[in-house]
């Protein structure tokens, strides 16, 4: 079941290059947080308004956030992934979950 977020709650707010295929891709990014202090909502866009870019960011964000207002964890949704030789990931999802990932270890 989903749970019900508050109207006014703790945010995280980042920016986030991210390599893209021509050039870096900056996306600002907003983490919400429930009242025990776990993500529970995330808002994403692109430095490029209108775009594809922008709307798959956006359309990521809305789905990472329903995952885990049904109980998915970041680090569940971080191992899931596409990840590169290194381990690094490949698009803009592992990319903001690896950040908040991070956060949440206290490495922010």
């Amino acid at each position: 079941m989903r749970s019900r977020l508050k109207n006014r709650r703790p945010g995280l707010t980042f920016t986030l290059p991210h390599p893209g295929n021509i050039s870096v891709l900056v996306y600002d990014v907003m983490v919400g947080f429930d009242e025990a202090g776990t993500p529970k909502e995330v808002f994403i866009s692109a430095n490029k308004p209108t775009t594809a870019m922008d709307v798959a960011a956006r359309d990521t964000a809305t789905l990472i956030s329903i995952a885990l207002q049904h109980g998915a964890t970041i680090a569940e949704l971080s191992a899931a992934m596409t990840r590169g030789d290194e381990g690094e990931p490949q698009g803009v999802a592992g990319a903001v979950l690896d950040a908040v990932r991070e956060f949440e270890q206290g490495g922010a």
